[in-house]
């Protein structure tokens, strides 16, 4: 999922303001793959672990020495406001700070943070989108 400029993002108690994009990227960090003997191509495939990361850009207009503390868990909320009631959604998860970095471009200065969702339960999906109609 992409998000381009959210209505809101929420970690927690915090909001996050001047938040420009929000990437969720479901990956497979282990796979069962197999072969038979006819053939040289994969006959199955299967994600047998997934994680789900998420990437949180901020604009920053000035000094900031209050960047959320790796390993912090909290409540991801992000609002996606689309112009009108019905087509707004809200995607919610539970999720962990894995880093947060800085970079420069001119006068520009953007943090990025990394965070990876967590589910209660493994077989249920960490990430929820709410709305939409």
């Amino acid at each position: 999922m992409l998000v381009i400029r959210p209505k809101g993002v929420r970690f927690g108690g915090t909001e996050w303001v001047g938040v420009s994009r929000v990437a969720i990227d479901s990956l497979s960090v282990e796979m069962a793959e197999e072969w038979d003997d006819e053939g040289p191509n994969l006959m199955y495939a299967d994600s047998t672990r997934r994680k789900t990361s998420v990437r949180v850009y901020q604009e920053i207009d000035g000094d900031d020495l209050a960047s959320p503390d790796s390993g912090a868990e909290a409540s991801l909320r992000i609002e996606v406001d689309r112009g009108n009631d019905a087509d707004s959604r809200v995607i919610l998860m539970s999720a962990v700070v894995q880093s947060v970095s800085y970079s420069f471009s001119g006068s520009r200065s953007t943090r990025e943070i990394r965070l990876v969702a967590v589910s209660d339960r493994g077989d249920d999906e960490p990430v929820s989108v709410i709305g939409g109609g």
